[in-house]
């Protein structure tokens, strides 16, 4: 038997719920992201350019 498995970005957790590459479960479905705030100390502090909403 056969499963789909969904590609994911190994070591990104995403909790923007209405992006359109979260796949529910806090993973990232991009192929890759864009960050900004290269500079962030807490990851409160970055933002992901690669964010499309839903």
């Amino acid at each position: 038997m056969e499963y789909n498995q969904e590609k994911t970005l190994d070591g990104v957790r995403c909790d923007v719920t209405k992006c359109v590459y979260n796949n529910g479960h806090n993973c990232c479905t991009a192929d890759h992201i864009n960050v900004k705030n290269r500079m962030a100390i807490l990851g409160e502090e970055t933002m992901c350019e690669t964010f499309e909403q839903v």
